[in-house]
């Protein structure tokens, strides 16, 4: 069995990305073929991996591409939409949905485009969602349900040391000097006007955290720094600046990720926050909990099972649940070690295994039929 992956590898390294690393480890680990295509835009001189470029070339490259199934995970909703052509080419296709685009290119479009996304979705061979909320929510637009399933996204790293080694060494030590240290993830990105990944609600959380314990500190793991819009870099300064007038340079730190993984991080941590304003699941709360690590997200979808839940953008409400959690460490540490967690790439192999296996006779198109 030969799987096509198209969609981001790292760098830079965020949920999509990681789980496509992972879950291409996980497969060549199991003597299974995998081909990336990336649509990161960094080239990578990895073997099987390669780079995409421009999309629209790539789209006409696809249906000559080999392999027994091509897993898609771009966000692109041109590229959803020609899946249904790629279908007709006599390819077998899964396109895993890892957060909200699909269900608001959905209701965003206009009635042409709606119609030609839905049925391009429909006639493919999978959708994996990865949280029962949209699956819930396609099967109520009138997808077939074997072909739509809920399948969270949390994959183990195969763990290396290289991993410890390529964080510095004062990221360590800002965790080690702290008597408790909360972490957090994400971009300086924006939704609905809003701090998509609540940056502004943890400075404010810790202000509040050191009227009380003055030995608390939160480290955010910040993506795409290098990449961020003009007004993102506006909006990086302010809250840098904020920091400041806050006077917690020494217990807020930016730690601004080119290429690292979070696991070496989470686990010296005490808790986790994940205070975004959407998510599909939140592949870094699952990380932390399968490490033991207590963990508080918004109420904005469903979370993995173990984690406790605050009003979303609701900064009160999130520091009630800190300083519970603080009070009553021991307690929510033996919880959370006592959780069974799951890591969901047997499931994902399990897709691939039944669909490679099947035999579709309505595909009867020929290649040279299709180009025509």
């Amino acid at each position: 069995m030969k799987i096509v992956m198209i969609g981001p590898m790292p760098p830079p390294i965020g949920g999509i990305s990681i789980h496509i690393k992972r879950i291409v480890q996980r497969l060549k680990k199991s003597g299974i073929e995998c081909d990336v295509y990336n649509e990161s835009h960094i080239t990578l001189s990895q073997e099987s991996v390669y780079p995409i470029g421009s999309y629209k070339k790539f789209a006409l490259k696809i249906p000559f591409i080999k392999g027994d199934l091509l897993h898609f995970h771009s966000i692109s909703r041109s590229v959803r939409i020609l899946l249904g052509f790629y279908k007709m080419c006599g390819k077998k296709i899964i396109l895993t949905v890892h957060g909200e685009s699909l269900l608001d290119q959905i209701e965003s479009s206009n009635a042409l485009v709606r119609m030609l996304l839905l049925r391009s979705l429909r006639s493919i061979d999978q959708i994996v969602c990865v949280n029962e909320d949209n699956t819930k929510k396609l099967l109520a637009l009138g997808f077939a349900r074997h072909k739509v399933a809920t399948i969270p996204s949390y994959i183990q790293p195969v763990e290396s040391e290289d991993d410890d080694v390529a964080i510095p060494d004062e990221v360590f030590d800002f965790m080690a000097e702290a008597h408790f240290v909360i972490t957090a993830n994400g971009y300086i990105r924006f939704y609905q006007g809003q701090d998509l990944y609540g940056v502004d609600l943890l400075i404010d959380l810790l202000k509040e955290l050191t009227v009380m314990n003055d030995n608390v500190r939160i480290l955010f793991a910040l993506l795409g720094a290098s990449s961020q819009s003009t007004e993102e870099q506006q909006y990086y300064d302010i809250l840098r600046k904020k920091i400041r007038e806050y006077e917690l340079e020494d217990q807020f730190l930016f730690y601004e990720v080119e290429n690292t993984e979070l696991y070496p991080i989470v686990r010296k941590s005490h808790l986790f926050i994940r205070p975004t304003v959407t998510d599909g699941y939140g592949v870094s709360i699952a990380e932390a909990l399968f490490n033991s690590i207590p963990s508080i997200a918004s109420d904005v979808c469903i979370r993995p099972d173990g984690t406790n839940l605050f009003q979303s953008r609701n900064g009160e409400d999130l520091l009630r649940k800190v300083q519970e959690i603080m009070e009553h460490y021991s307690e929510h540490k033996q919880r959370v070690m006592s959780l069974s967690q799951r890591d969901y790439a047997t499931d994902l192999l399990d897709v691939y295994h039944q669909i490679v296996g099947q035999k579709d006779p309505e595909s009867k198109v020929t290649l040279d039929e299709c180009i025509k």
